[in-house]
């Protein structure tokens, strides 16, 4: 089972802690967040490490921990779990004895001391679903992981939910594999898979706890299942824990299940998942009217596209569904799952797009395929207005999804038409 840092499990906390690295950086050395007793007694009078079981003053709390090794001292393993966390997140980069937030991590530190909302979220799930972790030579997707194993499995328990750690890779074996897996007791599957008492109930702290604050999983009891609405979760009054009721998860259901749709019916207005953002109240008049007909006709271009793309998909005899996602089209062997993006020329629209693509993408497959997909290959596509730049696409491609885009009436990828149309 593949290793994973189980320290701190809050967004908040970990907006947080990025902000006060950034403040020992900015202080005028950027060795400061690598040392341990330096970071680690910064992040406990922040309030993002704790001062253990008995909680005290932070003075005392500190002065109790300076009589024992380095290794032992609470503040001091909270600062290493939290730096290895935040690497397979992104979010920093160490080297020759130097730490530095990323672009990422900038933008997260940015939200520290402020309520998890729906951007926040899309951030958090976009920074898991693209979290890599490697062992053994083999590469996983341990978040994307979770999510499936509960769509196979619904009412997994939170300690079952560990096994998303133990998939070696992303691959349909390794899925069915820890599923089966998850059929057996807790002392069964450590036995099967050779793992300690006290690794499994680290494995088993982090991803579940991050799931349920930005809605994808809900929680009765001990047991997990998925949301019937990806993310469609009202925050509860501490505000950092994402939560529902059985009634808002009727309504919630109600609103977004996948719908079986033509090439005529598809993206109709209103449907697209454009993310132009909206005009703010207090603009003038006339700008506020500039804005809306932005939007507007952003989300024309959308729908258009993804007809466009339908009607193909519709003569290469594939059933087509929609909502949430853009298209999920059906044949005998493939299932193939887009996200349409329009693009306005700038370089951070674009950038922008592309991170929205991928993380609907990553997101969506786990709760709206697999009951309609069955074992059909899953095909992961991102369309665009037009071509995006060679960067963006294969940064895509690392991730499993293949980039296409429109040119005049046809839809072209790197290597010409795609092999599903």
């Amino acid at each position: 089972m593949k290793g994973f840092p189980n320290q701190i499990a809050d967004f908040g906390k970990l907006a947080k802690g990025l902000e006060v690295a950034r403040g020992l950086v900015e202080a005028g050395d950027n060795a400061m967040p690598r040392i341990n007793a330096v970071y680690g007694e910064a992040l406990v009078r922040a309030g993002v490490a704790g001062t253990g079981h008995n909680p005290m003053p932070v003075e005392d709390y500190l002065a109790s921990q300076d009589g024992k090794p380095a290794g032992n001292q609470g503040h001091q393993t909270a600062a290493r779990g939290l730096r290895e966390l935040y690497r397979h997140l992104g979010l920093i980069e160490e080297q020759r004895g130097t730490l530095e937030l990323t672009p990422l991590g900038l933008q997260a530190a940015g939200y520290a001391d402020e309520r998890l909302d729906d951007e926040q979220k899309t951030f958090w799930r976009t920074a898991l679903a693209t979290m890599t972790h490697d062992g053994d030579g083999a590469i996983s997707h341990p978040y994307q992981v979770l999510l499936r194993l509960v769509a196979r499995r619904p009412g997994i328990t939170r300690a079952k939910c560990a096994l998303a750690l133990e998939a070696r890779d992303d691959s349909k074996t390794e899925l069915d594999r820890i599923v089966e897996l998850s059929d057996l007791g807790e002392d069964q599957i450590r036995q099967e898979i050779g793992v300690s008492q006290s690794n499994w109930n680290n494995a088993k702290k982090m991803l579940p706890r991050f799931a349920e604050q930005l809605g994808d999983v809900v929680k009765t009891g001990q047991s997990y299942k998925l949301a019937q609405t990806p993310g469609n979760v009202a925050p509860t009054r501490d505000k950092s824990v994402a939560n529902t009721s059985e009634e808002e998860e009727k309504k919630s259901r109600a609103k977004r299940n996948p719908r079986q749709v033509t090439s005529d019916t598809i993206g109709q207005a209103g449907t697209g998942e454009e993310s132009e953002p909206a005009p703010p109240p207090d603009l003038d008049p006339e700008k506020m009217a500039a804005a809306i007909a932005t939007r507007a006709d952003r989300v024309k271009r959308h729908n258009l596209i993804v007809k466009a793309l339908a009607g193909k998909l519709a003569s290469a005899n594939c059933e087509l569904y929609e909502d949430p996602f853009d298209i999920l089209a059906l044949n005998e062997e493939r299932a193939i799952l887009v996200e349409v993006k329009t693009l306005d020329g700038s370089e951070a629209d674009e950038r922008d797009r592309v991170r929205d693509a991928l993380s609907q993408i990553l997101y969506y497959e786990a709760f709206v395929t697999e009951p309609l997909a069955g074992d059909r290959e899953i095909v992961r596509v991102a369309c665009f207005e037009h071509r995006p730049s060679d960067d963006h696409i294969g940064f895509l491609e690392n991730q499993g999804i293949e980039t296409v885009w429109q040119n005049g009436d046809a839809c072209e990828g790197a290597g010409g038409t795609p092999a599903w149309l």
